[in-house]
């Protein structure tokens, strides 16, 4: 096996993009859930000492909603390690509610802590709960929201939102598929089929899917994309049928994107002996320990630093820096999305393929590029392009 050397890291002494990464994990050289970007600075607000929240920090209450539950091994774990990171780091008191997947708890759970002066920032993300938090955060003026990987459109002054640029990573990784299911690797075949294994249908996870489409096609035009919506981001069993589905109809490989259940998506490629491609957390390097045979087929990983975003954000906060009202946006030239490189991928890609890999993502971080995004696309611009990679 070749020696293990970083695309990300590689990327940054080139280009200068991944300035946000911290230290190795065990085993690769991509960050893993709590400890990826850059070593926490020390608080510039001490316990003790006013914040931008107008308080000590150890007396602020930082309560999280999680959509569906901890546990994913990806996105949701990802969010509980950055809330840490920061409860550590500023002596907040954190309180986690898992959802469990119902949406209808979504304004009566945020309801409850916006009602309660024990609790002053209120986190959620992705789009699925956009519109609960609004609602919410339009009734309680004087709390805080923060709002990861969703826009607010209402530009509500008490809401924070950001977005990672999930669909340039996922270009990145769009690539990788089509170098992969095109070469002579031992567990593609002559078809030039990929798949795609996503949760709920929503902007965000569209957003993967136009970027993954776009970077397959920028290697080869002929690439063709099995679709699938499993219609949660809990049911395993349904994530891994649709992925054995798609194999089935000739791909090779399929990134999934569901969260925990996709989980079941790498487990069907595995079944299958085909590759597969995680989302959020370096899925490969994350599950070695207790599936090493599950782990030699996820080749990468289109990795969002989720901890990163929240602890920044918290820390923002308490320093009096985090722009209320405002939307920003964090990509491949903030080093805040890219494909995992580990000993996994280095087994797979050659020389070659990992240089023409480099190429593209600098090309997508200077802005040669122009990745296409589902944010803002209307419903026959995504149809089409969704139609016109159908095998």
């Amino acid at each position: 096996m070749k020696k293990l050397t970083s695309l990300a890291l590689a990327l940054a002494l080139t280009l200068g993009l991944l300035s946000g990464c911290g230290s190795p994990a065990a085993g690769g050289n991509t960050p893993t859930p709590g400890t990826s970007g850059t070593p926490a600075p020390t608080s510039t607000t001490p316990s003790g000492e006013p914040s931008g929240l107008g308080k000590d920090p150890a007396d602020v209450g930082v309560v999280m909603i999680v959509n569906t539950n901890l546990g994913d091994k990806s996105f949701c774990d990802l969010s509980n390690a950055g809330l840490m990171r920061a409860a550590e780091e500023f002596g907040f008191r954190t309180k986690v509610v898992e959802l469990n997947g119902d949406a209808t708890k979504q304004i009566p759970t945020m309801t409850e802590f916006a009602e309660s002066d024990d609790w002053d920032i209120i986190i959620g993300g992705t789009y699925n709960i956009l519109e609960s938090m609004q609602t919410v955060a339009e009734e309680f003026p004087d709390k805080k929201f923060i709002l990861y990987d969703a826009k607010d459109d209402m530009e509500l002054p008490n809401i924070y939102s950001m977005e990672h640029l999930q669909n340039e990573g996922s270009f990145v990784v769009g690539a990788a598929a089509a170098m992969l299911t095109t070469s002579d690797a031992p567990l593609a075949n002559p078809d030039k089929v990929i798949g795609f294994v996503a949760g709920g249908e929503n902007t965000a996870i569209n957003d993967f899917l136009v970027g993954y489409i776009q970077g397959a096609q920028a290697v080869d035009p002929e690439i063709k994309v099995l679709i699938s919506y499993i219609g949660d981001f809990k049911d395993t069993a349904k994530a891994k049928e649709m992925a054995i589905a798609q194999i089935n109809q000739g791909a090779d490989i399929v990134f999934a994107v569901a969260g925990g259940a996709g989980l079941g998506a790498l487990e069907g490629c595995k079944e299958k002996n085909v590759y597969a491609i995680g989302v959020d957390a370096d899925q490969a390097t994350v599950l070695e320990d207790s599936d090493p045979i599950l782990s030699e087929h996820i080749v990468t990983s289109m990795m969002k630093m989720i901890d990163n975003t929240v602890y920044n954000a918290l820390k923002a906060a308490v320093e009096g820096t985090l722009p209320w009202g405002a939307y920003e946006t964090a990509g491949l030239a903030k080093g805040s999305v890219g494909a995992a490189d580990n000993k996994y991928f280095r087994a797979v890609f050659s020389e070659d393929q990992i240089n023409q890999l480099k190429e593209l993502q600098e090309k997508v971080a200077n802005g040669e590029i122009k990745v296409q995004t589902a944010v803002g696309m209307d419903n026959d611009t995504l149809n089409g392009i969704r139609d016109s990679v159908r095998p």
